[in-house]
């Protein structure tokens, strides 16, 4: 089995960090064969004493913003492969377990999983989550990989080759990194590699939401450039 490292950007989560390590400290997958990296974003809270209680390694990252912390994560991982959840996310016993499966073919170079959100209403749950796969399919299909940052791992030394996350992409890093990633390899979507994310970041503005998450995407994918928008707080 390979060694993974996992890493956890955070920022102010000490609500949601404990339900999040809970699950990837009893992975079904040996103790000494991954590691766990909480990047702590200036948190005021008990995040860093909170990751430092579940053994996990704390890296400070002094620049506020999502992709700063992201970036400072997975170039400080040590691992063949480097996993990424967001704190507010819960994943399955066997996440990497069918992680380490997927990078059996040495021709994969990165894989990202199911996204499930759990807004209360199993309506829009359901729906969502046949969107969001068919939304990941369709963009596999056409040769563009969509890798979703709460879900996702790329092999180290395909991410050396293309020079790491490009901090420029204040949103969407994930996204610019997977379509980068292709060109050196073959990136994935493996529906059974399944997390439970949180609704939070379109409870309270959802238009607002939308409308920035869609300047990512439009952006990233089909411009190839920077998107115009600031950098993401963690939240």
């Amino acid at each position: 089995m390979k060694f993974i490292s996992v890493v956890i950007a955070a920022y102010n989560e000490e609500k949601n960090l404990p339900k999040c390590l809970d699950v990837i400290k009893d992975q079904n997958y040996p103790k000494e064969k991954y590691e766990i990296i909480v990047v702590d974003n200036n948190s005021v809270d008990k995040t860093a004493e909170i990751a430092r209680s579940y053994d996990a390694k704390v890296v400070k990252e002094e620049k506020q913003g999502n992709t700063f912390a992201v970036k400072k994560g997975m170039d400080a991982a040590g691992g063949e492969i480097i996993a990424m959840v967001d704190a507010d996310t819960i994943v399955e016993k066997n996440w990497l377990v069918d992680i380490s499966k997927a990078f059996e073919n040495e021709n994969v170079v990165g894989v990202t999983g199911m996204g499930i959100i759990k807004s209360g209403n199993k309506l829009l749950d359901k729906f969502e989550q046949k969107f969001y796969e068919y939304f990941l399919k369709a963009h596999f299909l056409i040769g563009k990989p969509h890798i979703t940052g709460f879900n996702l791992a790329v092999r180290k030394t395909a991410y050396d080759k293309i020079g790491g996350l490009d901090a420029r992409f204040t949103m969407s890093p994930d996204v610019d990194l997977g379509l980068r990633l292709e060109k050196v390899g073959k990136v994935v979507f493996d529906k059974n590699i399944k997390a439970v994310t949180s609704f939070r970041r379109w409870q309270n503005h959802p238009i607002d939401a939308f409308i920035t998450y869609f300047k990512g995407y439009l952006w990233t994918v089909w411009f190839r450039k920077p998107p115009p928008v600031k950098q993401k707080v963690i939240r």
